[in-house]
Formats: structure tokens, C-alpha cells, sequence
């Protein structure tokens, strides 16, 4: 079963369900550590650019989701360069791990070609769920759906 929310090629978007996440590009400038490291924990991994309209009015939405799912850990992965990320962490108060990567890195990497775009990483590494998302309530959608097929 996938656990894709979004029909047609944007659900073809980022890794298969089941697959080991990729390791993050060695080139990446991390502000803060990299959680793809960490097996401990699920991880969000919130893909977004810096040039689309979707994905900027989704970065406040962001503390809600990390407050509302305070045992997950949460990654941002950003097209903006290093001073980008980090004016966004200070101005949003951010204390989780921003990423910066190209869309095209994106892609070869993640298999992620829609934005914004998140996907959920078990304590195994396995990618569990995924999907476009574009505010907190649809987050909160995925992860509902990964619950409730997680306890089945």
C-alpha cells in the first residue's frame, strides 16, 4: 500500500515506499547536523525551494508540525544557499538541521521532483510515507495515514 496523498506524477515523486533513504550528497552544506546519520528516531524530511510560491508560504507552517510531532526529527532541505538557510533559521527560530541542495541534486538523490515535498524515514531507515505537501493540516494527513496503516 502507498502512502502517496497527492494523484498522478507528483505520487511518483521521491523514493518508493520500503526503500532505504540515499545518503545526503557529500557536497551539501549542512547548518546543524544531519540527521540521515541518526537510526534513533522517524525523520521528516522537508524538501523545499527557494523559488516557489508553495513551498516559501509552507516554511511558517513548519513549527507546528515539528510541535505537533515533537518525537520526530525534522530536516529541511533547501535550494537556498548557506546564507538563505541561515537567515531562515534565525528568523524562524529553527533547531532542527537545514540542508542545502540544488533541485537537480534533489532529484538524483531523493527522486524528489515536486515541491514541497516531504518524506518520512522509520527508526530503520526505510522510507514509510511521503508526499506534497503544502500547509500543517496536510502533513498532519500523512503522518495520520502512516499511523493508522503502521498499526494495522
Amino acid at each position: 500500500m502507498s502512502l502517496n496523498r497527492k494523484s498522478g506524477r507528483s505520487a511518483d515523486s521521491g523514493p518508493p515506499i520500503g526503500s532505504e533513504l540515499s545518503a545526503m550528497p557529500p557536497h551539501s552544506k549542512v547548518i546543524g547536523e544531519s540527521l540521515l546519520s541518526d537510526s534513533e528516531t522517524t525523520k521528516v524530511l522537508l524538501f523545499v525551494s527557494m523559488h516557489c510560491t508553495h513551498c516559501i508560504d509552507l516554511l511558517p507552517h513548519i513549527d507546528a508540525m515539528t510541535q505537533r510531532n515533537p518525537s520526530f526529527s525534522f530536516q529541511l532541505i533547501s535550494t537556498g544557499d548557506e546564507e538563505d538557510n541561515r537567515s531562515m533559521v534565525e528568523y524562524f527560530g529553527w533547531e532542527f538541521p537545514v540542508c542545502s541542495l540544488d533541485q537537480g541534486d534533489m532529484e538524483a538523490y531523493f527522486a524528489v521532483t515536486y515541491l514541497p515535498f516531504m518524506i518520512l524515514v522509520d527508526e530503520s531507515g526505510k522510507v514509510t510515507a511521503k508526499g506534497v505537501v503544502y500547509n500543517a493540516d496536510e502533513f498532519e494527513q500523512i503522518v495520520k495515514d502512516y499511523v493508522r496503516h503502521a498499526s494495522a
